[in-house]
């Protein structure tokens, strides 16, 4: 069973966009406060201290901003990325303090992965990504179009990316969206062949291992599809089932997380559900978030340690699953 854990308080106005990890006790949520309100919006990091959730103190910034991303190498090297003042926002943490790093122009930064302190990537919308040696950044050509863009970003080897995302081909009524699946081998990006897909984007990316990888595919109302890589060809995972109406929203390597509602009703409620090898087993909640409807659902895995947050009316909601 997930398992809450203290977190602070935070405003309503709080969106929660992504969860990265360091080995079994080291965690970051990264969000937006301020979204949809007179104020400027501001980025917001949660850590993990072994003991409860706590906010990160950011460096001040003149413009309001976002945060789209985060990934973790280790407790000292945690990037997280968004936007502000119309450019990418890139935030480091080195262990004691965060930095703001200054960087070339991007169209939309969406998310980052790290290979390591010196080999950082960023990728978002348009043809271009950013790419960090430890000294400076460069522009990196990603996608061979501009009408393409990328929205996940994972490590899958010691030296070696999968980014995914679509694109979109022909105009107007005739138009539609195609996936993308590109790959980074150390030195630069490359197509990547992927499922048989055909339309859709993919959504989300998630490794275990090189030959253990997690895709996520949305194609109009079909809704997710999950597929995996073995190291040789890639396999369709049958979806979760479930009485009630299941809306999955992402993947990690064997869960998957997303919201489902009862039938004739608009409420959704959090669902996350394990791989057991064969099929899906729901994980369960405590009761009361079990029944409370939510949104901004999201989760990340490492080892025997799972973390998965949550938004309901009554605030951020942040639970730990720990394996047998």
């Amino acid at each position: 069973m997930f398992r809450p854990v203290p977190v602070p308080v935070l405003p309503p106005s709080t969106a929660l966009a992504a969860l990265a990890t360091a080995g079994e006790h080291h965690a970051w949520l990264a969000g937006t406060t301020g979204v949809f309100t007179s104020r400027p919006s501001a980025p917001l990091v949660l850590s993990w201290t072994g003991h409860t959730w706590r906010e990160e103190p950011l460096p001040a910034l003149p413009t309001p901003a976002s945060l789209s991303g985060v990934a973790a190498t280790a407790p000292d090297d945690v990037w997280a990325v968004g936007n502000t003042g119309g450019r990418p926002l890139v935030l480091h943490y080195d262990g004691t303090t965060w930095h703001s790093l200054d960087t070339p122009p991007m169209t939309w930064a969406k998310a980052v992965a790290a290979i390591g302190a010196h080999d950082v990537h960023v990728v978002g919308t348009g043809r271009d990504g950013l790419h960090w040696d430890g000294r400076t950044w460069h522009v990196r050509p990603v996608l061979s179009s501009a009408r393409e863009g990328l929205q996940t970003l994972t490590r899958t080897g010691p030296r070696e990316l999968w980014a995914g995302g679509g694109g979109l081909a022909g105009v107007g009524p005739a138009s539609y969206e195609y996936p993308v699946l590109v790959r980074w081998d150390g030195d630069a990006w490359h197509d990547l062949p992927g499922p048989r897909l055909e339309r859709g984007h993919v959504a989300c990316l998630a490794a275990a291992a090189p030959d253990d990888v997690w895709l996520a595919h949305v194609r109009d109302a079909d809704g997710l599809r999950v597929h995996r890589w073995d190291g040789t060809g890639w396999s369709e995972v049958p979806s979760p089932r479930d009485e009630d109406r299941l809306s999955v929203h992402g993947v990690a390597a064997g869960w998957t997380w997303g919201v489902r509602a009862d039938r004739g009703s608009f409420e959704t409620r959090p669902a996350f559900h394990h791989w057991t090898g064969t099929d899906w087993e729901p994980v369960p909640l405590p009761d009361d978030l079990a029944r409370t409807s939510a949104s901004h659902v999201g989760l990340a895995t490492t080892g025997t340690t799972t973390w998965a947050y949550l938004k309901t009316a009554a605030g951020v909601h942040v639970l730990r699953h720990t394996a047998p």
